[in-house]
């Protein structure tokens, strides 16, 4: 016995040797970190400016101070030219987002005459509002009030994403909804949530449920919601603890890219990773809880739209950690599968058709 513990304990202490020289390597290895990456946007909004920020149009102001940041501590340390043609923060660039009018970083407002209801739009994390400005468009033409929220950390330069708080997110929600209660009235506001924008409608709701704020959503409609990660989802933490020892500033990037995009980081942050996954556990453990005596009661009608091929969120959380609960109160799923006819079933390693066999 003696013989044995000693051997797991030398094989332990080997594989946190190897784990520590992995983690060293790639924390002084790839590319250099650039401005975009290190700059500290101190104007982003925070949970705890919600005593000094209390109202949406106080956000938007706070919002164009957070832009004139950005161009006072990035946009300089960038060359301009030829070269640059296609680098996000070279001004006057063809990626640079700021020539280009209106800004889709930023959050953006269509109004209504006589609305028939209000729309809130939640994007993804790593993404800014102008990834569902063509659904608020649409919406705002059928006479809905819509706002495009852009979600703390987001929008500006992918150092935001080192410092956010999903709980920062949550709040800008609440001030985004007594806006839009505001303008409305007594009409239904609906929240559409793409990938972690749907944990954020959801955490929201239960807040409503729970009496912690007043305004009820009349529906939710949930893109690839993000209601379960992969458990190694939880690692990021750890290396994001990692990334402040000397010469480890890199191991706070799950991956550093080429930012040419003008309305999304191609960087990653470890951070971001680890809020994703605190907010998902957290939305997950409250509708269980709720559900433990039953189905959920009053949920708001909800339309889920989800792949089963999804390489990023758990095909299957969205029935086992959320549909399940629910009670018979007008809930749909649509659910995309691959086309059976064009792939053949043997060359698949993963073959999603088995979660479709379980739903039918």
């Amino acid at each position: 016995m003696i013989g044995r513990n000693s051997r797991y304990l030398r094989w332990g202490l080997f594989g946190c040797i190897a784990l520590a020289m992995v983690l060293y390597f790639a924390g002084r290895s790839g590319p250099s970190l650039q401005p975009w990456h290190t700059e500290e946007l101190t104007a982003e909004f925070t949970a705890e400016k919600a005593d000094v920020i209390r109202t949406f149009d106080d956000y938007r102001q706070l919002e164009d101070k957070l832009f004139a940041q950005l161009e006072e501590q990035v946009y300089p340390h960038i060359e301009t030219g030829p070269a640059y043609a296609l680098v996000r923060y070279s001004a006057g660039s063809a990626a640079d987002p700021q020539r280009r009018s209106p800004n889709w970083n930023r959050s953006f407002e269509l109004s209504a005459d006589s609305p028939a209801g209000g729309v809130l739009l939640l994007h993804g994390m790593s993404d800014s509002p102008y990834s569902l400005r063509a659904l608020g468009a649409a919406l705002n033409q059928h006479n809905y009030w819509v706002i495009g929220l852009r979600l703390p950390g987001h929008g500006t330069a992918p150092s935001g994403l080192l410092h956010v708080k999903w709980e920062d997110m949550a709040v800008a929600v609440q001030l985004a909804m007594k806006h839009l209660s505001s303008k409305v009235g007594q009409k239904p506001i609906h929240i559409m949530g793409y990938s972690t924008g749907g944990p954020l409608a959801l955490n929201f709701t239960l807040d409503a449920l729970e009496g912690k704020v007043s305004l009820l959503p009349g529906g939710l409609v949930l893109i690839s919601p993000a209601v379960g990660l992969h458990p190694a989802a939880r690692l990021a933490g750890f290396m994001d603890w990692l990334s402040v020892v000397p010469g480890l500033a890199r191991l706070a990037w799950l991956s550093i890219t080429p930012e040419f995009d003008p309305y999304k980081y191609n960087s990653f942050a470890t951070n971001a990773g680890t809020q994703v996954d605190r907010l998902t556990r957290s939305v997950s453990r409250r509708i269980a809880d709720r559900g433990q005596s039953g189905p959920i009661r009053s949920f708001p009608p909800t339309l889920v739209f989800k792949s089963a091929i999804d390489a990023t969120v758990a095909a299957d959380a969205v029935i086992t950690s959320f549909l399940k609960y629910l009670g018979p109160d007008g809930h749909e799923l649509v659910l995309f599968d691959i086309n059976r006819f064009a792939a053949k079933a043997t060359l698949l390693i993963d073959d999603p058709g088995l979660l479709s066999d379980r739903l039918m």
